[in-house]
């Protein structure tokens, strides 16, 4: 690790970093696709759900989305056959990085190298129909200091994807908290000792 790295870390100013942060959010991106009947059959046969008002079309006036597949149907956009973008498009540089996608792109300091997704939660408020057109805006929640055995400063960063319906309307916040830390060599170079 750099001097000049080393130096930033050592220097990582927490409250700074959440008055800058928290609250801060991505563009709206639209779904590439509407809700579809076929995803939400295929996905509920995957996952063994058998509720005929998924699988059959006309079981019910309106077919609903699972709510396990509503994730789904906000981020077809950034969904391709190689997985998801992080904010690259064919013509960028690997290293490129846009603005509306999130706390990475947008440049959030870390104090480490490395993450580990520590758990989402879901909230679900309005169903979701065949037919809803459904676009999501990710938006920074929390930014905590929190020990753990591999970094006594492990930056924990809260993130919400705020999924709306073609009317505007909140549909789903799903809270995705990340954890950032160093590694032992980073650790070292900032000059923290491990018990």
């Amino acid at each position: 690790m750099d001097t000049q790295n080393t130096r930033e870390i050592a220097m990582y100013d927490i409250e700074a970093v959440r008055r800058d942060w928290i609250g801060r959010s991505s563009a709206k991106k639209r779904a590439k696709y509407p809700v579809e009947h076929e995803p939400i059959r295929r996905h509920c046969l995957m996952v063994g759900n058998e509720n005929p008002l998924y699988l059959e079309p006309g079981y019910a006036p309106r077919t609903p989305s699972p709510p396990t597949a509503l994730w789904i149907f906000s981020w077809v956009e950034r969904l391709g056959p190689q997985g998801p973008r992080l904010g690259k498009t064919r013509k960028e540089a690997p290293s490129a990085k846009k603005a509306e996608d999130g706390a990475f792109a947008l440049g959030m300091p870390m104090m480490g190298s490395q993450f580990t997704n520590m758990g989402r939660e879901l909230e679900f408020f309005l169903p979701v129909y065949v037919g809803d057109h459904l676009s999501s805006v990710t938006r920074t929640a929390d930014i905590f200091i929190k020990p753990t055995r591999l970094d006594p400063e492990s930056l924990w960063i809260v993130n919400e994807d705020i999924i709306t319906n073609q009317n505007d309307e909140v549909v789903c916040i799903i809270r995705n908290t990340l954890m950032n830390f160093r590694t032992p060599d980073e650790l070292k170079a900032a000059g923290v000792t491990q018990k």
